[in-house]
């Protein structure tokens, strides 16, 4: 079965901006019941009330808990909170500052960890403590999502705080997805490449010059137009779903025992590139190794 939307409650973290308040805005359109949580209520209230614009019909839960997801007990107070087991559960909160490793401070790299991971850890994990109790709600299918993020499967110089976070995200996925399996939850993984969201526009601030020459001309996406796709996606029963070509493409580098999504022609392409990496690796290295000649002078 897909993804229904419907008359079903759904709790998204990090849903004040960015891609988290896209995919709202899209399950508000289609009748759901939609909680959105972040740290800030002032953008949380703004967020409700753009909200209020797109509601189907009286009956539509639409509101807001503001909470700081990175904290196990402020996530359980959420759930607490909310009064009555979620049909689906987004873990969208997170964000980049890119930069060079020994150049960060030991505060901003567990800052990051937070923000990155932690968030989607204890979000899900409070999410599924009351889930997996309501035995009731396992005769329907309920839904698990996590954004983590192309570099999960290809990091490069300049993600040291951020793609890390991500891969242990895609990991988390797959391990819940397994536990998930008595109790009806489907768990999906969102590896989405760049977004044009309040998030990118900070990101884009420390971005070292070597990172864009390796990201290359990647043009950020419309959030609301991925958020569409995300869902098409979802209805279709993904479970591990990309949001460009090149994500396919690289997603096909680091299988595991991920679910496939074109599964044959993804493992073909991922032969062919697998051949071509090492070229690829070391045109990277090459200019790796000229950006800190320039750095340092030299």
């Amino acid at each position: 079965m897909g993804l229904t939307i419907n008359g079903r409650l759904t709790v998204i973290s990090g849903g004040s901006q960015g891609l988290g308040a896209s995919l709202a805005k899209v399950f508000v359109r289609e009748g759901g019941n939609v909680v959105i949580v972040a740290r800030t209520e002032a953008k949380l209230k703004e967020k409700v009330k753009e909200l209020e614009h797109d509601r189907q019909n009286e009956q539509q839960r639409i509101g807001y808990i503001a909470a700081d997801v990175s904290k196990g007990q402020e996530c359980d107070r959420v759930f607490k909170e909310l009064g009555e087991s979620p049909d689906i559960v987004i873990c969208c909160a997170g964000g980049a500052t890119p930069g060079l490793f020994v150049e960060k401070t030991t505060e901003e790299l567990d800052h990051n960890m937070n923000i990155v991971y932690n968030t989607a850890l204890h979000f899900s994990h409070a999410a599924l403590k009351v889930m997996t109790k309501d035995r009731e709600a396992s005769s329907r299918e309920r839904h698990l999502i996590y954004c983590s993020s192309v570099l999960a499967v290809f990091s490069f110089i300049g993600y040291s705080s951020y793609g890390p976070g991500k891969a242990a995200i895609r990991a988390l996925a797959d391990i819940v997805r397994q536990e998930c399996i008595p109790y009806n939850i489907r768990v999906h993984n969102l590896l989405p490449g760049n977004i044009d969201t309040e998030g990118f526009e900070l990101e884009e601030r420390t971005k070292p010059e070597i990172t864009r020459k390796i990201e290359g001309p990647s043009a950020p996406r419309d959030p609301d137009q991925v958020a569409q796709e995300i869902v098409r996606d979802l209805r279709r029963g993904k479970e591990t779903i990309y949001t460009d070509f090149i994500g396919w493409v690289l997603g096909g580098l680091q299988l595991g025992i991920s679910p496939r999504s074109w599964g044959v022609f993804q493992a073909l392409v991922a032969i062919l590139f697998a051949l071509f990496t090492p070229i690829w690796t070391f045109i990277m290295n090459r200019d790796i190794k000229n950006f800190f000649r320039s750095k340092n002078g030299q």
